[in-house]
């Protein structure tokens, strides 16, 4: 964070009030205008601990600007949004001639009252290898964040609360939300709770609010693991390289079952052992996208020839990575209440026998939330959402993350809505066929007129060397 940014969040504000001033964003070049929505971190507590809620304007180009900004709802849950103000301004450098994008650190990220969890352990990495969320870390973690947070009211009904005072403080009309994957839970709830402080609504890769996730994981990368391999085969440069890579998927599985792969860990001595749950977990993580899934042919055929080092570099750097990307402290808040504590016990087996992941997954979350403390929820938070606001549907057909199923399940409560099937898109992901309908979404403010029709993205090329 540059020293102007924090300067700029740092001047104290008067309690629903915001004074914005210049700032510079790390990544991005241009103007920009920062400051803090002053709230308490539990609203039935107004007298008590206060948080500090990070505000960040990129000013249209074009002054005055509509009323209307765009607004950027970010996933995870823990992904900030004022630090991705480069790539967002660039994706909606179009709108941005005459409206202002408006970011909005959600409580518990980036510069709103961050909660790190670091479960990566550069002493210990063996424990990444193990567990997803190594439990002595997710412990730890817990431990330390309680002494100054009160883990409970970091839910999105507080961050909707949050949102609503930023809109209302800097005098703003309706917004233009738009979402992606878990931020389109913080639509749902937003635009339920505020249905007039919404003009449009874009819901990327929606996420259901009674999915119950990780427990639909499995076979969503099931389907997508399988596509992988069809799609392997069928181009010839993949299946030149490896023509049994179906064969050698299933027989490196096997290994990794049996506990006879063990591999050096990066920095240490001796060998540590590599199991399936761990391995597919993290190839799961990288059938979100067909950019990121492009290696796995590859990478299987190596392990497969007795080479693990690849999974193994590529496994912990992803980790590590992971825990400057996400505030694993809200992660948690999030998931812990809203998700795993709707996990059937009985519904396990059945939702995740026949697949690659087993019930690994699941298994890790249930464990690492043991812990975490459970917010209570609203009464029918997760009812299906009713509304008119015009809304954009966009879900892609190789989203290893969010089944289309997501969408089919969330949409019909959108009685003024478009729905686009993105072919040969993943998770989120942006094109400028799905730049051009939303641009009409938002200069129109309507639906009618848009056409849910793309031209299919071609699936980039496979490793085979």
């Amino acid at each position: 964070m540059s020293a102007a940014l924090a300067g700029a969040l740092q001047t104290p504000p008067q309690p629903g009030a915001i004074v914005l001033a210049p700032c510079r964003i790390p990544d991005f070049k241009g103007d920009a205008r920062c400051g803090v929505l002053d709230v308490p971190e539990n609203p039935n507590k107004p007298e008590g601990r206060r948080l500090s809620i990070a505000v960040a304007v990129i000013p249209a180009v074009t002054q005055p600007a509509l009323a209307d900004p765009i607004v950027v709802l970010m996933g995870g849950p823990g992904e900030d949004a004022i630090t991705a103000a480069g790539l967002l301004a660039e994706q909606f450098a179009e709108l941005r001639q005459n409206r202002d994008l408006l970011l909005v650190d959600q409580r518990g990220t980036g510069q709103s009252g961050a909660l790190p969890c670091d479960l990566y352990s550069a002493e210990d990495p063996a424990a990444s290898l193990r567990d997803v969320f190594p439990p002595a870390a997710v412990k730890r973690c817990v431990r330390r964040l309680r002494a100054h947070a009160d883990l409970t009211q970091y839910t999105y009904d507080h961050f909707a609360s949050d949102l609503e005072q930023v809109r209302r403080a800097l005098g703003y009309g309706a917004l233009n939300l738009s979402a992606g994957s878990y931020g389109t839970r913080a639509a749902q709830v937003y635009v339920r709770t505020y249905p007039q402080s919404v003009r449009t609504l874009y819901l990327g890769s929606v996420v259901p609010l009674d999915a119950a996730n990780p427990l639909p994981f499995a076979n969503t990368a099931q389907s997508a693991l399988e596509n992988l391999l069809s799609d392997c085969a069928a181009e010839s440069a993949c299946h030149t390289a490896f023509p049994n890579l179906r064969d050698e998927f299933r027989d490196i599985s096997a290994r990794l079952d049996s506990g006879a792969v063990r591999v050096a860990v990066p920095g240490r001595t001796g060998t540590v052992p590599l199991l399936r749950g761990r391995v597919a977990e993290w190839m799961r993580s990288k059938l979100y996208r067909p950019k990121s899934a492009s290696i796995l042919p590859w990478l299987i055929h190596r392990a497969f020839a007795g080479d693990w080092s690849p999974v193994v570099d590529a496994l912990l750097a992803d980790a590590q990575a992971s825990d400057a990307a996400l505030s694993f402290g809200l992660f948690f808040a999030i998931t812990c209440t809203e998700d795993v504590a709707f996990v059937q016990q009985k519904d396990i087996g059945p939702a995740t026998a026949g697949t690659f992941l087993g019930d690994y997954r699941v298994r890790q979350q249930q464990a690492a939330c043991e812990p975490w403390p459970r917010a209570s929820l609203p009464r029918e938070y997760r009812a299906p959402v009713r509304s008119a606001v015009p809304t954009l549907f966009v879900s892609g057909d190789a989203d290893g993350g969010t089944p289309l199923w997501y969408k089919e399940h969330v949409a019909p409560g959108f009685s003024h809505r478009v729905e686009l099937v993105a072919k040969g898109q993943g998770h989120t992901e942006w094109s400028d066929c799905i730049s051009r309908l939303y641009q009409q979404l938002v200069r129109t403010g309507a639906v009618s007129g848009l056409d849910p029709s793309c031209d299919a993205v071609p699936r980039p090329p496979f490793k085979v060397r």
